[in-house]
C-alpha cells in the first residue's frame, strides 16, 4: 500500500475511533437523562448491546467485502452508522436509544475493513506489520482526542456529543467516497465468489491457534481497562481528570511506539518476536498494577503497558493475516473484530465480579496470567514450527 493511501486509511480509522471515543464519557449521562437515574446495570446493558451487535455484524460485513469490495461496504457502514448516531442523539426513550445503538454496533466494522485493505496491498510481512502499526497508531490517536472532546462537549449537553460524532462520520463518508481507493482488485478477488473461511476445520490449525492467542490477549486487555478507572479511584482517590490524563498518556505512548519505534525495530526483529515481547510486557505491567502502593507509580506501569500493546497488536494482526489467503482477508478482519467484541462482553463482566468479591490484587494477577498464557502459546508455536520444519534423519 502506498504512503498516500495508507495515510488516508489511517485518517479514516482515527476519525472513526475518535467518534466512538467521544461518546464514552457521555453515554451514561444520556441514559440517566432518559431513565431518571445513573444506573450502572442499564448503562452496561446499552454497551453490551452495541458489542453484541458488532460481534454479529463485523464478520458479515467482512465476508461481503470479499465479494463486493472494501469501499462499497465501508461507504454503507459509515452512512448507516452516521444515521444511527443522529437517531441516538434524538432518542426520547431508552428503547429508541438501544435500537439505534444496536444498529451502530452492527455496522461498526471500519477497523475490520481497514485491516483487510492493508492485507490486500501488502504482501511483504514487514511492510504489512508497519502498516498495521500505522493503523494502531491512528486508533490510539482517536482514543486520545475522542474522550477529551466528548468530555468537553458532554459538559454542555450529552446529546450534542452524538451530533458531533455524526458530523465526524460524515467527514469519513466524504473521505471514503472521493479519496480512498479500492484495494481489492479483480485479480485479488473482486467480482469473484469469496472463499469461505471454515476456521474450525483441520486445514486452519494455524489460524485457530492465532485466534486463541488474540482472544486471550484481548480478554486480559478488556477486563483490565474496564476496571482500571474504578480501581485507581478507590485505591488512590483519582478523579476523572487524573484518570483521563493517564489514559491520554497511554494513548500517546502507543502512538509513538507504533508510529515511530516499530518500523525501526522491524529492521532487526520479526513481527512475531515483537509480538512475543509485547505480550510479556503487558503481563508484567498488569502484575505491577497489582503490587504498587502509590498512584504516581501508575505512570511507570502504564508506560510498560502501552509499550507492550504498541509492540504486540501489529505483530498479532500480521500473523493472523498470513494464516489465510488474499480472498479471505475481509472475513478475517470481521472475525478478529468479533473476537474483540466478545472479549468486550466477557472481560468486564468477569473483572467486575472478581474485583468485587476478591479484591484488586487477584483481579490484576488473573488478567496478567491470561496475557502470559497468550505469550506462552505464541512462544510454543515457534518451537512447534521449528520441529515441523526439521527434516527427519
Amino acid at each position: 500500500m502506498n504512503r498516500r493511501s495508507l495515510l488516508i486509511l489511517c485518517l479514516v480509522v482515527a476519525v472513526d475511533t475518535g467518534s466512538f471515543g467521544l461518546l464514552a464519557p457521555v453515554l451514561p449521562f444520556l441514559v440517566a437523562d432518559l431513565t431518571g437515574s445513573l444506573n450502572a446495570i442499564t448503562v452496561t446493558q446499552v454497551s453490551a448491546l452495541y458489542a453484541g451487535c458488532q460481534l454479529i455484524g463485523a464478520p458479515l460485513i467482512g465476508r461481503l467485502s470479499d465479494r463486493w469490495g472494501r469501499k462499497p461496504l465501508m461507504i454503507g457502514a459509515v452512512s448507516i452508522g452516521s444515521l444511527a448516531l443522529l437517531g441516538s442523539g434524538l432518542s426520547g426513550t431508552l428503547g429508541l436509544l438501544m435500537l439505534f445503538q444496536a444498529i451502530k454496533g452492527g455496522t461498526a466494522a471500519i477497523f475490520a475493513l481497514a485491516q483487510a485493505m492493508v492485507a490486500d496491498r501488502n504482501e511483504d510481512s514487514n511492510a504489512r506489520t508497519v502498516s498495521f502499526g500505522a493503523l494502531g497508531a491512528a486508533l490510539g490517536l482517536g482514543f486520545v482526542f475522542g474522550p477529551a472532546l466528548g468530555g468537553l462537549i458532554g459538559s454542555y449537553s450529552p446529546r450534542a456529543a452524538f451530533f458531533v460524532a455524526a458530523a465526524l462520520t460524515l467527514i469519513n463518508l466524504l473521505l471514503v467516497l472521493f479519496v480512498l481507493p479500492e484495494t481489492l482488485t479483480p485479480q485479488a478477488g473482486l467480482d469473484q465468489k469469496p472463499e469461505p473461511l471454515r476456521w474450525w476445520t483441520g486445514a486452519h490449525g494455524k489460524l485457530r491457534q492465532m485466534l486463541a492467542i488474540y482472544f486471550l490477549f484481548y480478554l486480559g486487555f478488556s477486563s483490565f481497562t474496564s476496571i482500571f478507572v474504578v480501581d485507581v479511584s478507590r485505591r488512590f482517590g483519582w478523579g476523572p481528570q487524573a484518570s483521563g490524563l493517564l489514559l491520554c498518556f497511554v494513548g500517546v505512548i502507543v502512538v509513538l511506539v507504533q508510529g515511530g519505534i516499530l518500523p525501526k525495530l522491524l529492521l532487526k526483529y520479526r513481527a512475531k518476536d515483537l509480538a512475543e515481547a509485547g505480550l510479556l510486557l503487558v503481563g508484567i505491567a498488569l502484575l505491577g498494577v497489582s503490587a504498587i502502593k502509590q498512584g504516581s507509580y501508575l505512570y511507570l506501569t502504564q508506560l510498560v503497558f502501552a509499550t507492550g500493546v504498541g509492540l504486540s497488536t501489529p505483530g498479532l494482526r500480521t500473523l493472523l493475516s498470513t494464516a489465510v489467503n488474499e480472498r479471505q482477508q475481509g472475513i478475517l478482519g470481521g472475525l478478529t473484530q468479533s473476537c474483540v467484541s466478545l472479549t468486550s462482553l466477557l472481560g468486564p463482566l468477569a473483572a467486575g465480579q472478581i474485583y468485587t468479591y476478591s479484591g484488586f490484587r487477584l483481579t490484576f494477577q488473573l488478567q496478567a496470567a491470561v496475557v502470559f498464557l497468550a505469550a506462552a502459546l505464541l512462544i510454543m508455536s515457534r518451537f512447534r514450527s521449528q520441529s515441523t520444519n526439521t527434516p527427519s534423519a
